[in-house]
């Protein structure tokens, strides 16, 4: 039988836990000027919304979990009606936090989504599962912080930059000076790191987008094409023909 034990006192210390589930029509903004004085974590149950902070704007849809900061100031606008969104805020020490949190970021994954799931009105005043959450989301992003490769972590702006603003046709230039990296050298790492060049992983993310839009129902294929980046339709049939041949 294997005994395997972790006795070393560590204390991560979560605070403050609190829940908001906020539900708004197009065009409703609100701003913090001095940020907020907790950490939150922002949930996108349904619709778009663009974050502005003093250094980047950030778009977020369904599915996408954003990352803000304690005292970061932001503006939010809401881009369609009924946009639902659920906030986990938090605290938690300098001292004692896994890593540091004083930069904002997106995550579309299944696995920092599905925290989010059972977080209602209902449970919204259960402090132990709050907090179970918070903890999970860090525990992720820690996870992440320590599987991935040193050398790769300098092409992460760049794929940050792509996955939350894939309908941009910035130049590959734009997202090597984005990672202080030569044209060149950023190529071939990303090749490296994803199996795809810059334009094919942008074109992967536009398809996937795509399909989300035409499953809803509420878009004709054009009118989907176009919102996810592809403002050339013969373009479009090419990409997504080489994606599902």
């Amino acid at each position: 039988m294997e005994d395997i034990r972790f006795e070393e006192g560590y204390t991560v210390g979560i605070q403050s836990v609190g829940f908001v589930n906020v539900e708004r029509d197009n065009g409703y903004t609100f701003e913090y000027k001095d940020g907020k004085t907790r950490f939150s974590f922002i949930f996108v149950e349904k619709g778009d919304l663009e974050y502005e902070f003093p250094s980047q704007k950030i778009l977020i849809s369904d599915g996408h979990v954003l990352f803000v900061p304690k005292h970061l100031p932001y503006k939010a606008t809401y881009l369609d009606n009924g946009v639902r969104i659920k906030i986990l805020l938090f605290d938690i020490p300098a001292e004692n936090a896994p890593f540091p949190l004083d930069k904002p970021f997106v995550k579309n994954s299944s696995e920092f989504q599905k925290e989010f799931h059972f977080l209602n009105a209902q449970n919204s005043r259960n402090a132990l599962l709050l907090t179970s959450k918070v903890y999970q989301l860090l525990c992720l992003l820690q996870s992440e912080n320590q599987t991935l490769p040193p050398k790769y972590r300098k092409i992460m702006p760049a794929l940050t930059e792509i996955d939350r603003n894939y309908f941009e046709n910035h130049k590959i230039s734009v997202y090597a000076d984005m990672c202080n990296m030569s044209e060149s050298n950023f190529r071939k790492l990303f090749r490296e790191y994803t199996k795809k060049s810059p334009i094919e992983y942008r074109n992967f993310i536009r398809i996937t987008e795509f399909k989300k839009r035409m499953a809803s129902g509420e878009f004709t294929v054009n009118e989907a094409a176009y919102s996810v980046g592809f403002n050339n339709m013969s373009f479009f049939y090419e990409v997504y023909n080489k994606h599902f041949k």
